[in-house]
Order: structure tokens, then sequence, then C-alpha cells
């Protein structure tokens, strides 16, 4: 729910004093301003206008309130939050809108609005989520024969309280996912890709002759469900209450003439499902509250159950002769999920919840593999198809993984990224992309990629990466890096320190004058300075077993170094 939370706190941002005075409208011409902008304010019913032949340049935040309205008929490029509250309107009127800027959104709140009207919306965007539409307390978005582009990634629209998105005649280019919590509504007509639709509380959804539905229903405790969902190819249908084999859900969907829909499910702590003779796209299981569960295997893409009951206790969700073709997890609260050999399309972890996933695979057709607010998740000796990230105080830990977009049939976004004060560490782990670090994040990379045999008598190379990455507000800096070794594991002598990061070099020589024939281990340990986190890098090291030989006709081979990407 960290976007029903964002919503709800941030918006009471709008009543902030940044905001001191509000710039002439110009025209014929390219204007450029930081100038905090506010209208609104004094008077109330100010009107500011971009006019059709001007271009105007805004970093900064903009706040339209009272009865103000900021008109666009030109275009407006915007590197800051705007923010639209108390009764204040954004119309869009044949203009063209671009938001820019790191981790910056579009606020509407307390009977706000914000339409566009044969217009242009433009996400100017490098990452998932790096922009979003936000909408609660009687705010609305109005769209009417208006274009939504997202850079070729994908839009998030989150709507709480009692709020409204509601588009006609609207093109979106790439692809939306939307979040709609409490008393929301959702309207879409004549849309060609309506995205997915994640929705929980008592929400109205409505589409007419739209295209690529995906509606996660959400089925609450007390919900009974014993249904087969329609699959022709244009649907015209009603889910609710009133519905055989329905009941105990708040929420209203409705849809008439619509093509593609795609089903999914999610069942929650104390619903009762079954699902019968259907082909499921999508099947959602969130963990949440206290609890701990142990799965393996069973929830794996691409899968048909003639009859299968999903060992979970505190639900019952049952498939009966139907297929599921995307898993997503989601773990939540303090849950604690430990996971076995299951491919699944998503997972994505928040508050303080915990994860240790085993020999698995996110194919990452519903995006990624993440990791929100204070969650912890270890992922070992798996792969994702998309890419991987981490937010708030989350920590992230790949171990003998591999992340490839390229492996992936959708690409939604290409670079690995923690954000915010979050902790990646990626160990003797293959990235397609190198990882990066936002904000006060840091990435680790640490990996040992060879040899895995070697001559006894000889000084062996050893190859492998040890390096960090952080954001510009961090104060952690990279100190050094151990490379050890131990027969068995036990008593490490050190081969080399140094206090300068590797990127796919050379860690260290290993003299081995003396030794005896067998098996040793390689340690290597990161360190840095300035971080404090519950979760140091030199508690993450990572280990390589090298078989030593005295024969002469043992070949010195360096085995795979992860070599995705130069990095």
């Amino acid at each position: 729910m960290v976007y029903k939370k964002m919503a709800q706190s941030l918006l009471i941002l709008m009543v902030m004093g940044l905001f001191i005075g509000v710039m002439p409208t110009c025209s014929n011409q390219k204007v450029y301003s930081s100038d905090p902008l506010i209208i609104g304010d004094n008077p109330v019913d100010e009107i500011f206008e971009i006019d059709s032949k001007t271009e105007f340049y805004h970093t900064g935040g903009i706040m339209v309130t009272g009865r103000g309205v900021l008109v666009v008929n030109g275009t407006l490029y915007q590197t800051g939050n705007v923010y639209i509250t108390g009764n204040g309107t954004l119309r869009v009127d044949g203009g063209k809108f671009h938001i820019d800027g790191h981790d910056t959104n579009v606020y509407v709140d307390n009977y706000g609005s914000c339409i566009f009207n044969n217009a242009l919306l433009h996400y100017v965007q490098d990452y998932v989520s790096q922009h979003n539409l936000i909408g609660g307390n009687n705010g609305q978005f109005v769209f009417r024969n208006s274009w939504v582009d997202c850079d070729g990634s994908i839009e998030f629209v989150h709507l709480v309280d009692n709020a409204l998105y509601d588009a006609v005649d609207t093109h979106f280019t790439d692809w939306t996912t939307w979040y709609l919590y409490d008393q929301t509504a959702l309207s879409l007509e004549d849309v060609n890709y309506a995205g997915d639709i994640v929705f929980y509380d008592s929400p109205t959804l409505r589409f007419k002759n739209t295209n690529v539905v995906m509606p996660w229903l959400y089925f609450a405790e007390g919900a009974a469900i014993d249904y087969t969902f329609p699959e022709e190819k244009t649907i015209t249908a009603t889910i609710d209450n009133t519905v055989k084999g329905i009941s105990g859900i708040p929420w209203t969907l409705t849809m008439e003439n619509c093509s593609y829909v795609a089903w999914g499910v999610n069942p929650y702590p104390g619903s009762d499902i079954t699902v019968r003779n259907s082909q499921l796209t999508m099947a959602m299981f969130r963990f949440a509250g206290e609890g701990e569960f142990n799965l393996k295997g069973i929830m794996r893409n691409n899968s048909y159950y003639k009859d299968e009951t999903i060992p979970v206790t505190d639900r019952h969700f049952r498939l009966v002769n139907t297929s599921v073709k995307w898993w997503k997890v989601d773990v939540i609260d303090d849950f604690q999920l430990k996971a076995d050999s299951i491919v699944f399309s998503e997972m994505v972890l928040k508050n303080n919840s915990r994860a240790y996933l085993t020999h698995s695979i996110c194919e990452g057709q519903t995006i990624h593999l993440g990791a929100e607010d204070n969650a912890f998740l270890y992922f070992e000796k798996g792969e994702v198809w998309s890419y991987v990230s981490v937010w708030e105080n989350a920590v992230m830990v790949l171990s003998d993984s591999v992340v490839d977009w390229e492996k992936g049939k959708f690409i939604y976004q290409r670079c690995n990224i923690a954000h915010g004060n979050s902790r990646l560490y990626c160990l003797n782990s293959a990235l397609k992309s190198k990882p990066e670090a936002y904000d006060s994040a840091l990435v680790m990379f640490a990996s040992i990629t060879g040899p895995d045999h070697g001559r006894i008598g000889d000084s062996i190379p050893i190859f492998g990466s040890a390096w960090i990455d952080t954001g510009p507000e961090s104060g952690v800096t990279f100190l050094q890096y151990q490379l050890a070794w131990a027969k068995n594991g036990t008593d490490w002598t050190v081969i080399a320190e140094s206090f300068d990061p590797v990127e796919e070099g050379i860690l260290g020589a290993w003299d081995t004058s003396g030794f005896k024939e067998g098996e040793y281990n390689l340690r290597l340990q990161i360190r840095v300075a300035g971080d404090d986190s519950d979760h140091p890098t030199d508690s993450y090291p990572v280990y390589r077993v090298v078989i030593l030989t005295s024969s002469s006709s043992d070949r010195l081979t360096c085995g795979w170094r992860g070599k995705i990407q130069q990095v």
C-alpha cells in the first residue's frame, strides 16, 4: 500500500508556503523559469495561460489552488511536482504537457481537476515509476481525444479516497498500471489499452469499447466465488454480487464490447475462491500478516490445474480445469516467505516483510522483482528476465543469480536501480545492465569469477569484481576489499587487500607454494565507510571453491566470469 500512503500523505504538502508568485503569461517565444509557481492564491480565480505559440520550460513546483486555472494551449515542459487542489484546475487544451525530473508526480486532491482535451501527456522517463498520477479526495483526471506517451516505459496511476479517472477516445502508446483504493472510480471508453487494473476496497470500474483490459479481481475476506470467466473474443459482462456464484464483494465491474480481456484473480486471506473451466491470465497471491510459509513448485507460470487447491491455510483457492498463464506474488506486513522452484511474473515485497527464494525464475511479464519500505529479499540461484528495483530502506541480495532483460518477452525497463536509502547487493551474479544507485542508496557488486582449478606451486591470478555505487546524497565510500583462502572454510588467510575497487579484473595473486592437493575456499569481502545500515557490506561475502592439483597435465580454467555486460 505504499502508494496509497504516499498519496494520502504527500497531498498534505499542497498547503506548503513554497510558492511565492505567478509568472506573467508569455507568447511567441521560449520561456524559462525556475521560480516556484502558484496559481489561485491571490486572486482565487486567477488564470495563468500558456498560449499556443509558447514553449514554457519550468523547473520547480507548481500549485494550482482556490479557483485558479493553469491553461496549457501551447507546450509546458515541467521538471518538478504539480499539485492541483482546492477546486484548482490544470487544463491542457490542444497543448502538450511534458513532465520530467526524478521522482516527480502530478497530484490532484480536494476537488482539483486535471483535464486533457485534444492534448498530449508525455512522461520523459528512464525507469518505471519515475512519474505518477496520484488522485484523492474528490480529485479527478479527465481525458478526451488525447494521447498519453511514456517513452516506451509504463504509466502508473494511483487513486485513493473517492478520486475519479475518466478517459474517452484516448490513445495510450505504452502500458498503464492502475492502483485503485477506497471508493474510487475508473471509466475508460474507446481506449486502445486499458492495461493492468489492480484494485482494493470498493471502487467502481467501467470499460466500454476498450481493448486489452486486465483486471486483477480483488476478493477480500468474506468473498465467496464459484465462477467460470467468459472467454469470448469480445466481452460484455458485469461482475458484482448479483451474479450467480459471486457474493461478498463490495465492488462493481462492467464491460461493454471489450476485446482482449485478460482475467486475473487476487484472493485475500479469508476468501473462498473456486475458478472452473477458465483461462486465467493472472493469479495474484498476496501473503500478509505476521505469519510465515514455505512454498515449493506449485506456483509456476503457464500451468494447467485439473483440480488443485493451493496449499495455503488462510484462504481457500481452488482451480478446476483451469490454466494460469502468470503468477504474481506480493509479500507485505511482517510476513516471511520461503520459496523454492517457483516461476512467477513478478514479486514485490513491502512493509517489514522478508522473503528467501531459491532456484526460482521471475519472468517479468507483469514487470519485475522489487522490494520497498523496510523489506528484505534474498534471491539465490535464480533468474530475473526483466529488472530489479529497491526503494526506501529495503534490502535486496542477489546471490549466484542472473538478471537479463533480454530473456523476457516484455521490456519495461533495462536498468537495475536502488532508490531512496535502499541496498542492492549483487553477489557472484551477472546483470545485463550495470546496477545503479540513486538518492542515498548503495549498490555493492562482489564476485569471484575464476579460476576453479589451479596447479600447486603457481601464483594463481584470482579474477572478479569488488566495487560499489552510491547515490549523490550518500556519504558511503569504498574502504577496501579483502580476498582470503581457507581449507574447509576455516582459518582464513589473506591473499590480497586493496583500497581500490576492481571491475572485472584481477583481485589478487594466490601463492600456492607448499599446498596439498584438494579443495580450497576463496572468500571476498567488501568494506565501506560511512554506512550505519543493519546490513553492512562485509556481512555479505562471496565464495568460490578452487581445486588444486600437482599434475602438470591439469589445466587452469577460469570458469564462468558472469560477463553478460562489461561493467
